[in-house]
C-alpha cells in the first residue's frame, strides 16, 4: 500500500482481514476502478503459496467493458491472443480473459456487469488476486 500511496498518490485503503482467505486486503480507488492489495496470513494460504512461488506482484487485472462481445472480437482482429474467445459466467456478470503473451505478461479480465454493479464489482467474480 505504501508505493501506491508514496509513489502515486493513491489513498490508503481500509484493510479488512478474511480469515477464511488467508489474507489481509484492501482496495484502493484508482478512478472508477479499484486495485486490490492481498496479504497472506501465513505462508501456507493459497496467496502465500502463489508468492512464494512466483514472488509478489499482480496477479490479474481486471477491467470493466460495456460490450464484451464486441471487446473480444475487436481485441482478436487486433491479433490480441484470448484465452477465452466468448465470454464465460463470472460472479459479477459475463467475463473474459486476455492471454498475458498479448498483454506484456499480465493475465488481464474483461468483466462486463449486469445491472448497477457495474461500477463496483469489477474484482469479484470469484477468483481473487486482483
Amino acid at each position: 500500500m505504501a508505493l501506491f500511496h508514496d509513489v502515486f498518490g493513491v489513498p490508503r485503503g481500509e484493510v479488512t482481514v478474511l480469515e477464511d482467505q488467508g489474507v489481509k486486503a484492501t482496495l484502493l480507488p484508482l478512478g472508477q476502478t479499484r486495485l486490490e492489495l492481498l496479504e497472506p496470513l501465513s505462508p501456507e494460504s493459497p496467496v502465500g503459496r502463489f508468492i512464494q512461488r512466483r514472488g509478489e506482484g499482480l496477479h490479474h487485472l481486471a477491467l470493466n467493458v460495456d460490450d464484451i462481445d464486441g471487446k473480444l472480437r475487436a481485441l482478436a482482429d487486433r491479433g490480441v491472443e484470448l484465452v477465452d474467445s466468448s465470454p464465460r459466467e463470472g460472479l459479477s456478470g459475463a467475463i473474459a480473459f486476455l492471454h498475458p503473451r498479448s498483454t506484456h505478461g499480465v493475465l488481464t479480465e474483461l468483466v462486463e456487469t449486469a445491472g448497477p454493479q457495474a461500477d463496483s464489482d469489477a474484482d469479484s467474480d470469484g477468483r481473487g488476486g486482483h
